[in-house]
């Protein structure tokens, strides 16, 4: 492709003509001038690409329901679901956000509490236990609902303390009263005669296992020797309490042996 020649007129071959002096520039053969050369044509431009769209969002998950007891309905409604789902499950059941207190929760343990105590004695007493009179019963019922109160806070505390050692109290002690409180569900299994207790003692080790790690963000292991730790304890007190005794009553009798023995002048 030739290029015209302003001084001129005359047609110069880019390819044939001598550089000039500066980049991009020639001598025209003719009347050595220097003329500028053509630059190389424009790239071509890419087509325009659309903006990208933006990915989908995920369709916001509606918020997970807290207990049955703390929301909306009937009492005896309210009662029946929390009983279901606690007992069987107990890890989505303390999973759910609650409402904060102690308020909710220990009127729960309180009054499934109180049942359970309730149906012990009777069955204690209609099987005819010779330790159970009708008094002792009357007064067991009467006293039912402190026993309960106590007996939640103070498993509360002791359970909450090992968890620490642990290190697996990720939330507040209200967590672990929460589990505590809620599990006087299993006191229900108190209504069969003869395998109640041994049902309510395993269901609750279940349900306080699952409950603790859920409640905490933990571990199940954890919650597991939280759960032992106390019983290896006091174990281990009257482990020590037997064998000091033992101890005691050898030495005595070794004592009043070397007494006996004659004295020699």
């Amino acid at each position: 492709m030739g290029v015209f020649c302003p001084f001129c007129g005359s047609d110069v071959d880019p390819e044939q003509a001598q550089p000039g002096t500066l980049p991009g520039t020639a001598h025209c053969p003719t009347c050595r001038q220097e003329i500028d050369l053509p630059g190389p044509p424009p790239l071509s431009q890419p087509p325009f690409a659309p903006p990208l769209m933006p990915p989908p969002q995920m369709a916001a998950q509606p918020p997970q329901p807290g207990p049955p007891w703390e929301g909306e309905g009937g009492f005896f409604s309210r009662l029946v679901r929390t009983v279901g789902q606690l007992l069987f499950h107990p890890v989505c059941f303390f999973q759910a956000p609650a409402r904060p207190g102690y308020a909710w929760a220990l009127s729960f343990g309180l009054i499934l509490g109180t049942l359970g105590q309730a149906c012990n004695v009777y069955w204690g007493h209609a099987l005819g236990n010779d330790y159970l009179s009708f008094r002792s019963a009357l007064l067991g019922l009467i006293f039912s609902p402190f026993m309960v109160i106590a007996s939640v806070f103070l498993t509360t505390w002791v359970v909450h303390f090992c968890l620490w050692i642990l290190r697996g109290t990720h939330n507040g002690v209200q967590a672990t009263f929460r589990v505590m409180a809620y599990g006087q569900a299993t006191g229900l299994f108190m209504a069969l005669p003869y395998v109640g207790m041994p049902l309510a003692a395993v269901w609750g080790l279940v349900v306080a296992i699952g409950g603790l790690a859920a409640a905490h963000g933990t571990g199940r292991w954890r919650t597991f020797w939280a759960l032992f730790l106390p019983l290896i304890f006091i174990f281990g007190i009257v482990i020590t309490v037997v064998v000091l005794m033992l101890a005691v009553g050898v030495g005595s009798v070794f004592l009043e042996h070397l007494r006996s023995l004659p004295r020699h002048i």
